[in-house]
């Protein structure tokens, strides 16, 4: 075999094998997701574990968050904690999910303002987890969320 042909073949072999890792790792998951998950509404998708490939790290996010989006009214102002979350910065996932609601997250700047505002106004909520907020739902009816301590209380006027 001459030194072209070798050449040739090594190059087509190299081709050969990156498309094989290509199929296998990335289209074929990809394709049983889509076809497995095809007629499924965008919240459901959102809360699915993902495709093999590249795993939903928000699904935990999105469940808590469609929960808070059905409690609070589309103009109501969500207080949340700090956005270092065990299972993710979620910062994207929780605007995405609560728009057009108000969120301001612990920590962020002018959040003591919005935090002192919020107990004059009529829609406001906090949503607490287990390192923060607990103390802002003392006495005021509280629904758990059911995922990593995370729960919501209405601090607003009634």
């Amino acid at each position: 075999m001459s030194k072209k042909k070798w050449v040739q073949s090594v190059i087509w072999g190299v081709v050969f094998l990156n498309f094989v890792v290509i199929v296998r790792v990335f289209i074929i998951p990809r394709t049983n997701f889509i076809t497995s998950h095809f007629q499924e509404h965008r919240d459901a998708l959102r809360e699915s574990s993902g495709p093999l490939d590249m795993p939903n790290q928000y699904a935990h996010t999105y469940r808590i968050m469609k929960q808070v989006r059905e409690m609070a009214n589309e103009g109501a102002l969500l207080l949340l904690p700090p956005d270092d979350w065990e299972f993710g910065s979620p910062r994207s996932a929780v605007i995405q999910t609560l728009y057009p609601r108000k969120v301001y997250f612990s920590g962020d700047e002018g959040f003591d303002k919005k935090l002192s505002q919020a107990f004059q106004l009529k829609e406001a909520y906090v949503v607490f987890n287990e390192p923060w907020g607990k103390g802002l739902c003392k006495k005021r009816p509280v629904k758990y969320l059911g995922e990593q301590g995370f729960g919501i209380c209405r601090i607003g006027k009634n």
